[in-house]
């Protein structure tokens, strides 16, 4: 099936694009290493005629919580929808505050300073400040990357169906006499 595996190529290639520029405008893309783990990988069985595309889930493991958002544990406003939410004891015991730390490491973030005594705060005390209220209020969901699927889909859809027509067309040509008309709709 070429033309459907040429097809299924560009479609995945179009979704990592989409996605990483969809992090990239969300400015969640401090590090780069979301953005770098995006992969797709398209499998045929030659022998059976099977196509798989799989989109590889990013090695980043907080890739469906910048995708899903978060719901915060004192208010649920901005993700409300998400299947995720802060407190509820099913995440890792210190990884939102161990994320935020290496976060202001990486961005670099200039360091604050405190209203009281104008001296500057430390990376340790901006971790805690940031971490609670991302706790208490959530993450916003961006869909980079189901929202990059859904709307590549509704793209492609219409080359991907004339792509398996093609196939079928070359499949029956070549396997059955001249004498049948075959007409494939979608």
């Amino acid at each position: 099936m070429p033309a459907l595996t040429k097809a299924f190529d560009k479609f995945a290639k179009e979704v990592m694009r989409r996605a990483r520029i969809s992090l990239s405008k969300a400015g969640k893309n401090s590090t780069g290493n979301l953005s770098d783990s995006l992969a797709s990988a398209l499998y045929v069985d030659k022998r059976t005629n099977k196509i798989t595309l799989d989109f590889n889930a990013p090695e980043a493991p907080y890739w469906e919580f910048v995708d899903q958002g978060v719901k915060g544990s004192f208010s649920k406003k901005k993700a409300p929808n998400s299947p995720f939410q802060f407190g509820s004891g099913s995440g890792q015991k210190g990884g939102l505050r161990n994320g935020i730390r290496e976060w202001i490491a990486n961005k670099p973030i200039k360091q604050w300073k405190s209203t009281k005594s104008g001296q500057f705060i430390s990376y340790d005390q901006m971790t805690h400040l940031i971490s609670r209220a991302v706790f208490q209020y959530g993450i916003a969901p961006t869909y980079f990357y189901s929202g990059s699927l859904e709307r590549t889909f509704k793209k492609y859809k219409g080359k991907l169906e004339d792509a398996i027509i093609e196939d079928y067309e070359v499949f029956f040509a070549d396997n059955f006499s001249n004498n049948y008309t075959i007409e494939i709709t979608i």
